[in-house]
C-alpha cells in the first residue's frame, strides 16, 4: 500500500521488482535442492550432540553472517533451555567492545582467534559462517579452535582453506553472499528442529523473533 505521498509505483519499477523476486525465488529454491544432505546432517548432529552435552557451541562470521552467528547461538540457548539443558551458545560477534579492541591493538584477522582461549575448551564446538570460505580471521580462528582441541565446523559458500581444517563442513555451492547467508540462518533453524526431534511446534519460543 502506498503512502499518503507517494504516487503510484511505476509499471517500470514494478515489473523489474517482480523480476527480482522470481529471479531470487528460483535462485534460493536451486540451493535448496542442491544442498548435499549427508554433509548438512553431519554438520546439525554433531552441532545438536554438543548442546544435549551442555558443552558449549561458539559461532562466528563476518557481516551478514554475524548477525546469523548471533540468530544462531539465540535459538540454540532458547532450545537448550526448552530441554532442561544448560549448554552455552556464544556468537563471537556479540561484543563491539572486545572486537574493536583485538582489531586496534593487534588485528582485525585475530578478532575470533584472540577471544577463543577465554571461552573454548577441548570438545566444545565452533561453528564459522562463510561466504568465501578464506577469510583469515575465520581460518585463524579455526586453526586456533583445533588447537584447543575444539571441534570446527563451518558452513560454507565456497570452500576455500576453511574446508581442510574444519572437521565437518557443508559448501552450499552457490558463493552467493544472499543465498549462503540465508541457508546459515536456516542451518540454526534445522539444528533446533532435529533438537526437537522434528517437532518444531514444541520449540516455537526458540524461533520466535
Amino acid at each position: 500500500m502506498n503512502g499518503p505521498d507517494s504516487g503510484p509505483v511505476p509499471a517500470s519499477v514494478s515489473a523489474g521488482a517482480a523480476a527480482v523476486v522470481k529471479q531470487y525465488v528460483d535462485d534460493l529454491t536451486l540451493a535448496l535442492a542442491q544442498i548435499e544432505v549427508g554433509s548438512m546432517a553431519d554438520v546439525l548432529e554433531t552441532l545438536v550432540l554438543a548442546v544435549r552435552e551442555n558443552r558449549r557451541v561458539l559461532v562466528a562470521g563476518n557481516g551478514g553472517s554475524s548477525t546469523a552467528a548471533v540468530h544462531i547461538a539465540s535459538d540454540l540457548m532458547a532450545a537448550s533451555a526448552d530441554l532442561g539443558g544448560t549448554a552455552q551458545a556464544v556468537a563471537l560477534t556479540e561484543n563491539v567492545a572486545r572486537i574493536t579492541a583485538i582489531a586496534n591493538d593487534h588485528c582485525y584477522d585475530e578478532i575470533f582467534s584472540r577471544q577463543l582461549p577465554a571461552w573454548g575448551r577441548p570438545h566444545d564446538v565452533l561453528l564459522l559462517l562463510s561466504v568465501s570460505g578464506r577469510s583469515p580471521n575465520l581460518v585463524r580462528a579455526a586453526e586456533a579452535g583445533r588447537g584447543l582441541g575444539m571441534t570446527v565446523l563451518s558452513a560454507l559458500g565456497d570452500p576455500g582453506d576453511l574446508v581442510r581444517l574444519s572437521d565437518r563442513s557443508v559448501v552450499f555451492g552457490q558463493a552467493d553472499y544472499g543465498l549462503t547467508e540465508d541457508l546459515h540462518v536456516s542451518l540454526g533453524h534445522m539444528a533446533v528442529r532435529v533438537l526437537g526431534g522434528g517437532d518444531a511446534c514444541r520449540y516455537r519460543a526458540a524461533v520466535d523473533g
